[in-house]
């Protein structure tokens, strides 16, 4: 199971994701160690996009049993590169952003997110037009309800194309998945829902996640075909 905070984190993109407003615009999570987080924000990079920052988090019963945090903030920096041809301009994105997550109750946590003193403030980055956008937790941040476990990935044969199988230990899951190395998520136009087995051309990176009503949706799995 992943910590408190990465589910926090994953989360917030997800219910960013979720919404029609965010279907042309990318929602990456701040994963620095995470090669293919990078490939994806060099190809966010044509336009507008949101990052979802690791969230950060303060402790104030040093001796009450964890993980109790109060409270938990966190930051979704939205960057416009120059110039953009189309769509909607950083501030904009910024302020819808803030009022989907403004009262937002995550499945995670038994908490609602409001907005933070500091909720909205321009950055100085070189290069770029970028807000960011702060929401946080009134009180402690521990697990609501289970998360899934992640698909299972089996692959047929050992030439190109591959026959991939994909499952779910739970019953009633939706698995989605992408085979071009960007992050799976039930609204995203490049993710596709598994139905049934599929070919898989090399090279390819294989992302998929799981999601249920009731759970928290399930980390990554992922395969490299080379």
């Amino acid at each position: 199971m992943a910590s408190v905070l990465a589910s926090i984190q994953q989360e917030i993109a997800d219910r960013l994701s979720a919404d029609s407003f965010f279907a042309t615009i990318p929602v990456l999570v701040e994963q620095p160690r995470d090669v293919s987080f990078e490939l994806q924000a060099s190809i966010a990079a044509a336009g507008t996009y949101g990052v979802v920052l690791v969230p950060q988090a303060a402790v104030t019963a040093s001796t009450a049993p964890g993980p109790i945090f109060d409270p938990v903030e966190i930051t979704v920096i939205i960057r416009e590169n120059i110039p953009v041809a189309s769509g909607p301009h950083a501030l904009e994105v910024a302020e819808t952003a803030l009022a989907l997550l403004h009262l937002y109750r995550p499945t995670t946590i038994n908490e609602v997110l409001s907005a933070a003193p500091h909720a909205l403030q321009r950055l100085n980055e070189p290069g770029v037009v970028a807000y960011e956008i702060r929401v946080r937790t009134q009180a402690g941040a521990t697990y609501a309800v289970p998360q899934l476990d992640p698909p299972t990935i089996s692959s047929a044969g050992s030439q190109s194309p591959q026959t991939v199988t994909l499952a779910s230990d739970t019953s009633g899951t939706a698995i989605y998945y992408t085979v071009d190395g960007s992050q799976p998520a039930p609204r995203s136009p490049t993710s596709v829902l598994y139905t049934a087995p599929f070919a898989v051309n090399a090279p390819a990176l294989l992302r998929t996640r799981a999601w249920l009503a009731g759970y928290v949706a399930s980390v990554e799995a992922r395969a490299t075909y080379t």
